[in-house]
């Protein structure tokens, strides 16, 4: 499934994200690191990454990189934690089904990405025990979900739906919406464009009974 040219959903790309650099050595350290890590993801894809190379490139010693992250994924994981959500913009259409799938295409557009099947790969295979010790890793996803109650805040003020959906639902629908959009782009290798999009929305909603 290609793109197509017009529509809602294609109003809305993955865009180039300027990444914060908090204060502190700690912080200026994770963010030298990280960087070399999307520059090689850009460069050469995940096999350009080394703990050796990042670490040349980084000027941070290697041994202090496997002691913080343990290994190239966690490595990726860490980087795409602050790039994902700055990538994958949550649109406003003047719809609650244009507001999905315009941003459902903007997931999937960041899934097709070095960083995004590079995210996926590492979630496979990082253990459970490297993710606890990877900073806001347990927020993850429920960072990610909540940035889909502005969306129902606006649908409800226009009365598309009512004003007091749970935030429990409202998560229910962007998992729904993640899984689907996840499956065919990773694993269907389809590109989600603005018809595929709202036949992933429709369902979510419909199973959510709205």
């Amino acid at each position: 499934m290609k793109p197509s040219s017009g529509g809602e959903a294609t109003d809305v790309c993955v865009k180039n994200v300027v990444r914060p650099r908090p204060g502190g050595r700690s912080a200026r350290v994770r963010r030298a690191v990280l960087d070399v890590v999307v520059e090689l993801l850009e460069e050469g894809g995940v096999q350009a990454i080394t703990i050796a190379e990042v670490a040349a490139r980084s000027g941070v010693n290697a041994s202090s990189i496997y002691r913080r992250w343990h290994g190239v994924d966690a490595l990726i994981l860490d980087a795409a934690q602050d790039l994902s959500l700055g990538a994958i913009d949550v649109a406003d259409t003047g719809s609650l089904e244009g507001d999905l799938c315009a941003t459902t295409v903007s997931v999937a557009a960041f899934l097709g990405t070095d960083l995004g099947v590079a995210m996926a790969r590492a979630l496979i295979h990082v253990p459970p025990e490297v993710l606890e010790r990877l900073s806001d890793w347990p927020q993850f996803w429920s960072t990610r979900l909540r940035r889909f109650e502005p969306v129902f805040a606006r649908a409800a003020a226009r009365g598309e739906v009512a004003d007091d959906v749970d935030q429990s639902v409202i998560a229910s629908i962007g998992e729904m919406i993640a899984a689907q959009t996840y499956f065919l782009t990773l694993f269907r290798r389809e590109e989600v464009d603005d018809a595929a999009a709202r036949c992933i929305v429709r369902r979510a909603l419909v199973a959510a009974g709205l």
